[in-house]
């Protein structure tokens, strides 16, 4: 475990802000581009009021629905050990006043934490439906797209995504690859515009809309398995967090690694950690602002229906600008030799925040989604 930060060459990290506006009603974003005037978004702002979960759906056992899919679908039991079982890796805070464990999803068969989304995602797609034979729909930006196509080509499951517009060609080249059908939403819609363009693909192709800011399947998934990790690896070192910290995209991550660390540990914090560019129920519409990739609030008000789901004072909420996660980025793979995202980057700011304040030694989780893209280390050059 490393023990101290060494000073470079660099300016100091910017801590990241904290707060944010009051959100007004609930959705959630991946990614965002501009925002056009005029588009309301109806087909998606009905599908996700329609189907936003209660405390209770996130709080229902993962394990009986992974059985029947398994039943239904034999050889999603076989894709099952490739994902989870992720290391735990200390490294000093941002001041060096205390640790952080940082959870590094990357070891994951798709290199990110989307492939356990993606997996609670399908089995709760099988399970529901009753047959393996079910034709689906989701929309991405990225990760969990590339999960999805890596895990229906060998399942043989009939698969459409809808990314946003202006998504590298190479993602879309890629996922192509794998078998899936792929659309990309109108220039201008951003994020929201994909999710919206995926209900109307839901309906005209019918398709399953798989839905992942609903889906309380992947907020369980994380409970009993990322989160049970977690505790296992934690209680193996004598060690008891402070806080556990994750960038929110859909909050499924954050909310089920909450609950079980909370379980067992009640006086570990929840953060939810959001880019600066993007805040958690910010009233304004999105712009085209490069932010943490997979990260973010929509606009309009709009919220993550899997956090909406908690006491409004369950989560703290922490801000985090793109150039500090960039910068963070390359701290950590030149002081430690890691490689993460600017989502992980983040999420380890904000517990750096946590644990850098009070006594020294205090130990946090920071949730790491990926090493980062190509484009995320291209950016993180040139700042």
């Amino acid at each position: 475990m490393t023990t101290a930060v060494r000073p470079g060459p660099e300016p100091a990290l910017a801590g990241p802000q904290t707060g944010g506006p009051e959100p007004a009603e609930a959705i959630g974003p991946d990614t965002a581009g501009p925002e056009a005037a005029g588009p309301d978004f109806a087909g998606i702002r009905r599908a996700l009021a329609d189907r936003a979960p209660v405390l209770a759906d996130l709080t229902r056992a993962f394990a009986p629905l992974e059985a029947e899919a398994h039943r239904l679908l034999p050889r999603l039991a076989a894709l099952r050990p490739g994902i989870g079982d992720t290391p735990l890796v200390a490294v000093p805070s941002r001041a060096g006043r205390g640790t952080v464990w940082l959870k590094t999803e990357a070891a994951n068969t798709s290199g990110s934490v989307k492939s356990r989304t993606a997996y609670a995602l399908l089995c709760a797609a099988v399970a529901s439906a009753g047959t393996p034979r079910v034709r689906l729909v989701e929309y991405s930006g990225g990760s969990l797209a590339v999960a999805l196509a890596e895990l229906c080509a060998p399942l043989g499951l009939d698969l459409h995504l809808v990314a946003p517009y202006g998504v590298p060609e190479r993602l879309l080249d890629q996922l192509r690859r794998h078998g899936a059908q792929v659309t990309t939403a109108r220039e201008g819609t951003g994020f929201l515009g994909a999710m919206d363009e995926a209900v109307r693909v839901a309906e005209r192709e019918d398709r399953h809309l798989l839905l992942q800011h609903c889906a309380a399947a992947g907020a369980a998934l994380h409970r009993e398995h990322t989160g049970a990790e977690i505790i296992g690896q934690l209680s193996g070192y004598g060690v008891e967090p402070a806080a556990v910290a994750a960038a929110v995209g859909t909050g499924g991550s954050l909310t089920g690694t909450a609950m079980a660390l909370r379980g067992a540990w009640p006086d570990c914090r929840p953060l939810a950690v959001f880019p600066a560019e993007a805040v958690y129920g910010d009233e304004r519409a999105p712009t085209g602002a490069r932010r943490m990739n997979g990260t973010g609030g929509l606009g309009h008000g709009l919220r993550q229906p899997l956090l909406a789901a908690f006491p409004q004072d369950y989560f703290s909420f922490t801000a985090v600008a793109y150039p500090q996660a960039l910068q963070a980025m390359r701290h950590l793979r030149r002081e430690h030799g890691i490689a993460v995202s600017a989502s992980g980057a983040g999420a380890w700011l904000g517990a750096s925040a946590e644990v850098d304040q009070g006594p020294r030694g205090r130990n946090a989780v920071a949730v790491v989604a990926s090493r980062g893209t190509i484009e995320e280390w291209e950016h993180a050059a040139g700042t």
